[in-house]
């Protein structure tokens, strides 16, 4: 479940916009600082996504007798699940801290006081980034179901492998894979309409940004 990790965009001021559009700028400057962190964690558990995947392919690919030897990689799995899992919930957690840095209702009502153009774009801003942290959720969703095909696979990888349940194993944790993969393409999509969004906002409002 390799990810690719699409970076927040933060911006810096040079100059004064006017005073509402900064409140909002504050806001949504203050949750790309914390969000950032849970990008950090992202790409950490990344990479042990991929070890995962590598790991698990290579006790497959062996036959009966090497899979009855392969006790090492198995427990290399059990580590990587356990630390995977956390890492999933600490990103969670950041991006929960993250979305509460900003005032959905306080930044609505400070748009209605723009122009026409930045309003729009203000408001088209603010669902981006509520779309963004939906899929987000969804994603975090379908990780866990995959996480849980997997340690069921994980569990058929014994001494005396079946492996018939070992093959539906497989595919199962495939299908619960190409599930995941597309919430992931869907979150990646709504970071890069969001992180498109924001800074147009931020220019038609009069934000000079640098």
């Amino acid at each position: 479940m390799k990810q690719i990790i699409m970076t927040t965009l933060v911006l810096l001021l040079a100059g004064c916009g006017s005073a509402p559009a900064m409140d909002v700028y504050e806001q949504l400057e203050a949750h790309a600082r914390a969000d950032q962190k849970a990008e950090e964690v992202s790409l950490e558990r990344s990479s042990q996504d991929e070890l995962s995947v590598n790991t698990y392919q290579a006790v497959l690919d062996a036959g009966s007798d090497e899979i009855k030897r392969s006790e090492n990689e198995r427990e290399e799995l059990v580590a990587l699940n356990e630390s995977r899992q956390q890492l999933m919930r600490k990103e969670t957690e950041l991006r929960k801290n993250a979305m509460e840095e900003v005032d959905f209702e306080e930044m609505r009502s400070t748009i209605e006081e723009l122009d026409e153009k930045p309003r729009t774009l203000g408001e088209a801003t603010l669902r981006s980034l509520e779309i963004r942290h939906k899929a987000f959720l969804t994603y975090e969703e379908r990780y866990g179901a995959a996480m849980e095909a997997e340690e069921e696979l994980l569990r058929l990888l014994t001494e005396k492998p079946d492996f018939v349940k070992i093959d539906e194993a497989t595919a199962e944790l495939n299908r619960q894979l190409r599930q995941t993969n597309k919430a992931q393409q869907e979150f990646n999509a709504a970071t890069k309409r969001y992180n498109e969004q924001k800074p147009a906002f931020y220019k038609a409002a009069g934000l000079n940004i640098k």
